[in-house]
């Protein structure tokens, strides 16, 4: 059995189980979480992105192609995306509390 970090996701209040070099995108969508997106996973829409509020020691380190996208989002926002992840690319070791707007389950069951 593969080890599991814990992420919580507010405003929505959910907890996700996040397996072994899982992302946060692929774990939200197994456990049944509507997130939003356009590209599905490609890293090119930006619309996955989250705020990572706590628990950044347990957040992997950006990715050059994550890093790249995150560059051109902080010109589009003029200004800094240091807590910004891209949740298609965003793999955990522990636990990590994020912010993502619209995330929430599909069911409207927030202990879901």
């Amino acid at each position: 059995m593969s080890a599991t970090a814990r992420v919580r996701v507010e405003p929505a209040g959910v907890e996700l189980d996040v397996r072994s070099g899982e992302s946060v995108f692929e774990a939200a969508l197994r456990q049944g979480l509507t997130w939003p997106t356009i590209c599905y996973g490609q890293a090119r829409c930006t619309a996955c992105a989250l705020e990572v509020l706590d628990g950044h020691p347990a957040a992997d380190p950006v990715g050059p192609e994550e890093q790249g996208v995150l560059r051109q989002l902080a010109q589009r926002r003029r200004g800094s995306v240091r807590d910004t992840r891209l949740a298609c690319r965003l793999t955990v070791t522990g636990a990590v509390t994020v912010e993502k707007k619209g995330a929430k389950p599909t069911d409207g069951d927030p202990a879901a």
